[in-house]
């Protein structure tokens, strides 16, 4: 059976305007977080939300990932076992979140280890009883997305960050407790992960969903084991990165105070710049990712690269676009927005990795999509430990930026890596490397063009004088990327099954 452009561009559509919209929310909770509490609190609160991810990927990563697939393809046949799916990745999740929580609580005097900053502790404890919630509803999500309800998963998403943003005001302003910024922050995000459970719950068996007799559990088990690894890996990295960096940073001269700080300003004022365009990359991905997958399956290599090579291009446009008023305008940005010029002075540097960034997740899903899990994982192992060594050696001679340099080597190495298994295993070529090339001549030229204007109308228009220029400095990237004919748009969407 065809599928048709346009219920192709519907379902980017949807997820891609749901995932804009959340990301605007994420991003505007930030600048009130930041601008509330400082980059102190918002230090405290990334140390203990990225231990908690820790150990939430032992049951809300690979086992909803496998769901959905196997759901997907029981539709597909037309077997009628979605519910008794559901069913046995509940239950194996159920056990395994409940046996984490009980050791967790049990040995919580143990895990002080687990955290550079000691006031990042109890906002762990707080968050605890959120891997339950938080369970709960990526299961149900794998369910839904298994039946391609793109619409109702998008709108929860939207729903979940409205509602920590809600119980966040709530509770940093006393209007009905008296709760510390930080501790504000982690049981506004508690409280908001155990509603969102409860209405996904309530959504499942509003969708047909109920409980039925398990499958076989090794049918689900076994193919989320490689998926669950790579996302406790990814989960150790970044706890780990939690631990080293603020001690670096203190071997290096600062203070514990300086310290967290820092890691507040990367992780949570500079961070959600850079990730930016994967509210529309992610979107694209979704599309390419199941027919990459056919094309692997038919051994259609030709096709799948040039559906790699379009999604890779156009990825590297969209992230351009960002880039340029990042590269100019990074520290009037975040002075304007979070009162704070150093993360700004540490996105106009960071912005770089942004290319190869999304050459990294797209060649990383097509590794995944053409049964190649393992080098995949294999590729970023190998990247992730470079990170880990640069930024426990870099922060002596470059500070905060070591954590950029670092990203940038991870990216690379896993990029190239990943570039090269698949040449190997598909032929996939180079022919992405002109785009990248032109991409980024594009954004130095707009970028050095956005800083002058800036630069000139600052004096006379102040304010006005960043979105000006921000303005026009993307409009030439724009203008450039269409004079060269660089945008193919056309090319990435003709996604038709042969």
């Amino acid at each position: 059976m065809r599928k048709s452009v346009g219920d192709i561009g519907g379902a980017v559509a949807t997820v891609g305007i749901f995932s804009v919209f959340t990301k605007i929310l994420s991003f505007i909770f930030k600048i009130y977080l930041s601008r509330t509490l400082g980059a102190q609190v918002i230090g405290l609160y990334q140390i203990s939300s990225s231990v908690f991810f820790l150990f939430a990927s032992l049951s809300s990563s690979g086992l909803p990932l496998v769901l959905s697939r196997k759901i997907a393809e029981d539709i597909a046949l037309k077997k009628n076992k979605a519910n008794a799916f559901f069913s046995t990745a509940f239950l194996l999740g159920l056990g395994i979140t409940l046996v984490t929580i009980f050791v967790l609580w049990i040995f919580h005097d143990k895990l002080s280890f687990l955290f550079s900053d000691p006031k990042a502790y109890p906002l762990f404890l707080i968050m605890l009883p959120a891997l339950l919630s938080t369970f709960i509803y990526s299961v149900i999500r794998g369910f839904l997305w298994g039946k391609k309800e793109f619409t109702t998963i998008s709108i929860t998403e939207a729903i979940e960050e409205v509602l920590r943003i809600v119980f966040s005001v709530i509770f940093i302003s006393g209007i009905i407790s008296t709760l510390a910024g930080a501790e504000a922050i982690a049981v506004a995000f508690t409280a908001s992960d155990i509603v969102v459970a409860v209405i996904l719950a309530v959504l499942y068996f509003v969708k047909g969903g109920k409980f039925e007799k398990p499958t076989d559990f090794k049918e689900i088990l076994v193919p989320s084991l490689p998926v669950t690894s790579m996302r406790i890996f990814a989960s150790l990295i970044g706890t780990l990165i939690a631990i080293i960096l603020p001690a670096r940073l203190i071997a290096a001269g600062m203070t514990l105070p300086e310290a967290t700080a820092t890691y507040g300003r990367i992780t949570g004022m500079a961070n959600p710049f850079l990730l930016a365009p994967n509210a529309i990359i992610s979107s694209l991905a979704i599309v390419l990712i199941p027919e990459m997958s056919a094309s692997g399956a038919k051994k259609e290599y030709s096709r799948l690269n040039k559906h790699l090579t379009n999604g890779i291009n156009f990825s590297l446009i969209i992230s351009g676009i960002f880039m340029v008023p990042f590269i100019a305008l990074g520290e009037e940005i975040t002075v304007l927005l979070f009162d704070d010029s150093i993360s700004g002075k540490y996105l106009e540097y960071a912005a770089f990795m942004m290319l190869p960034m999304c050459v990294n997740q797209l060649t990383q899903s097509a590794l995944n999509a053409t049964g190649k899990e393992y080098k995949s994982f294999i590729n970023y192992i190998v990247g992730n430990v470079l990170m880990v060594i640069c930024i426990y050696f870099l922060p002596k001679y470059l500070g905060l930026y070591s954590v950029a340099v670092a990203t940038m080597a991870c990216l690379l190495v896993t990029s190239t890596m990943n570039i090269y298994t698949l040449r190997r295993h598909t032929g996939f070529g180079f022919s992405f490397l002109k785009y990248l090339a032109l991409v980024l001549v594009f954004v130095l030229l707009s970028s050095f063009f956005t800083e002058s204007l800036n630069n000139v109308l600052r004096a006379k228009f102040g304010i006005f004088a960043n979105i000006l220029s921000g303005l026009l400095g993307a409009l030439m990237y724009a203008g450039l990327c269409l004079a060269t004919r660089l945008v193919d748009v056309k090319g990435f969407l003709k996604l038709k099954r042969a």
